[in-house]
C-alpha cells in the first residue's frame, strides 16, 4: 500500500497526497501539496542555504513531526544570515 499518491496536472504541477498515520508532537502536516515538477534550485544563495541547512540537520533523528519543524526552523534561520 502507497504511503502517498501523486498526480501529474496537465499544468506541469504534480499533487502530492499525504495520509496522517502518525502521532504529529503538535506539528502540521497538509494532507494535499502542490509542486512544480521542475522544482530544482539554481540561485545560489538558496543553494548555499539548503546545503548549510543540509549539514546542520544531517544524521540527526526526531521523535516526531512537530520536532522536525521545530529544527527546521531554527536552522532556517542560522542559515539564512
Amino acid at each position: 500500500m502507497a504511503r502517498h499518491s501523486i498526480d501529474v496536472r496537465a499544468s506541469g504541477m504534480m499533487v502530492v497526497t499525504k495520509k496522517i498515520k502518525k502521532d504529529l508532537g503538535g506539528g502540521h502536516l497538509g494532507t494535499r501539496q502542490i509542486r512544480s515538477t521542475k522544482n530544482i534550485v539554481v540561485n545560489p544563495r538558496l543553494q548555499r542555504i539548503n546545503a548549510c541547512m543540509a549539514s546542520a540537520l544531517a544524521g540527526k533523528k526526531h521523535p516526531n513531526l512537530g520536532a522536525v519543524q521545530a529544527a527546521f526552523k531554527s536552522a532556517r534561520g542560522g542559515c539564512k544570515g
